[in-house]
């Protein structure tokens, strides 16, 4: 008997345990999704930028919570001169009157014409940076040739455009002959002694070396030697040399038999700017453009001046952003990506350790936005614990990252877009849902069946 008794007890409780689930768990139809609360989740990232996470729709037939990320970069991309002190060596040797574009300018004016438009556009980006004008030839007093007096200081920097293009007007053709030495040594002179001062020099020139100081009349051998000299003395002053060499003759041999210097026998005048300057692919010193009449101007207003400026990019790296859900979100809801990031890799399924997603972002540059959208939708069977309980959509969000300082920061929000489940009736202490029904009229035929014949036996008995 008691054995019939435990039996009759442990049915049921079974029953009552599966009517139980029945009750909490159970299917969506009757219940209405809202959105309770429309807060926006807002992590500054410094100055840099932000993040924004945000409740976009709530679809109530399918019972489904759109939602969106975005990581901007409110940073523009700023352009900053880099030196504050520059010397335009200039030539104005006979040649470069003497030779013609095939617009019918001078070489002189062409390359006159860029190295105004080059001061303006450095002034104007940054106009504390000061210009200063050397000018170089051969003196037409020729007792004086091989000497500094070759070179002529035109201007001292200055950050006035207007001065400095008075100054390269105010150049006139002098001697025929081509002492970079001097110009390099006047402008390395005049540079300012001031510490941290950021300092470039710019030559621009139509002609191989061929007097220097204290040599005249040679294309290489010493005249190399000692224009070799002074550039090395440059760089070694961390001055940065910028060579524009325009309008040599690749085939011409100035000296074929070395009856000027036997250096050069035979040798082009380009053989004898490579043996200074070294190729523009491998430049001895600086950097060294080696180019036409016809793209002087825009080798010098266009990759000088990048050379002489230095972008900065202003990028926010190293972004991991982790989203957090509540258990209630985990245990009800299903998680989607519906839209991929259009930047970086977002995790494809939630974490059941912490119950996270992670959004990874290398770089993110200036002016970009970063955005994916996923769905939370309501499973079939969810716990009516929740219904008419306020669900906040995430827990927290945190957001590590690298500044455009290059410093490592941390930030997080609790602030959370809100759903709720709504039902106007209480449900039916044994809801009609699907497959249930007929489990749980089973059970009841069961219980039934069991007391009864329980009842009977120990009635006869």
């Amino acid at each position: 008997m008691k054995k019939r008794i435990i039996l009759l007890g442990l049915t049921i409780i079974l029953i009552m345990s599966i009517i139980t689930t029945t009750f909490v768990y159970a299917a969506n139809e009757d219940v209405t999704l809202e959105k309770v609360k429309d807060n926006v989740c807002t992590i500054k990232l410094g100055e840099d930028g932000e993040v924004i996470k945000q409740l976009l729709t709530v679809d109530n037939e399918n019972k489904e919570a759109t939602l969106q990320i975005d990581v901007k970069n409110l940073k523009s991309e700023d352009e900053a001169i880099k030196p504050t002190e520059i010397f335009l060596v200039i030539d104005n040797s006979k040649s470069m009157s003497d030779n013609t574009l095939a617009d019918g300018r001078t070489r002189k004016e062409a390359v006159f014409t860029a190295a105004k438009s080059l001061t303006d556009k450095i002034i104007q980006e940054q106009p504390t940076t000061k210009i200063g004008i050397v000018s170089f030839s051969s003196n037409s007093d020729t007792t004086k040739e091989g000497t500094l007096e070759d070179a002529n200081l035109v201007i001292m920097p200055t950050n006035n455009a207007t001065d400095i293009t008075t100054a390269i007007d105010g150049i006139a053709t002098t001697g025929v002959r081509t002492n970079i030495d001097a110009g390099l040594q006047i402008a390395k002179t005049n540079f300012s002694t001031d510490e941290g001062v950021n300092r470039h020099l710019i030559l621009l020139t139509d002609g191989v070396p061929n007097n220097s100081v204290g040599t005249s009349m040679a294309y290489s051998g010493a005249t190399a030697t000692n224009t070799k000299a002074t550039l090395q003395s440059l760089v070694n002053s961390n001055i940065n040399i910028i060579t524009v060499m325009t309008g040599v003759d690749s085939t011409y041999q100035p000296d074929p038999d070395g009856n000027l210097s036997a250096e050069a026998a035979g040798k082009t005048y380009r053989d004898l700017a490579e043996e200074i300057f070294g190729t523009q692919a491998q430049p001895n010193y600086g950097k060294f453009y080696y180019v036409s009449d016809e793209s002087v101007e825009d080798t010098i207003t266009e990759d000088v001046y990048n050379d002489v400026k230095i972008v900065i990019k202003n990028e926010i790296k190293n972004i991991i952003l982790v989203d957090y859900f509540p258990t209630d979100i985990i245990e009800n809801y299903d998680f989607e990506i519906v839209e991929k990031a259009n930047i970086g890799t977002v995790t494809p399924t939630v974490n059941t350790d912490d119950n996270s997603i992670t959004w990874t972002i290398q770089t993110l540059k200036a002016g970009e936005t970063a955005s994916f959208k996923y769905k939370l939708k309501l499973k079939e069977q969810f716990n009516r614990e929740i219904i008419n309980v306020e669900t906040p959509t995430n827990e927290k969000v945190d957001v590590s990252y690298t500044g455009t300082d290059e410093n490592t920061e941390k930030q997080t929000s609790n602030v959370s877009p809100s759903i709720i489940l709504k039902q106007d009736t209480a449900p039916d202490p044994i809801p009609q849902t699907g497959d249930n029904t007929m489990i749980i009229a089973l059970a009841i035929i069961g219980l039934v069946t069991v007391a009864i014949i329980g009842i009977a036996k120990y009635r006869n008995k």
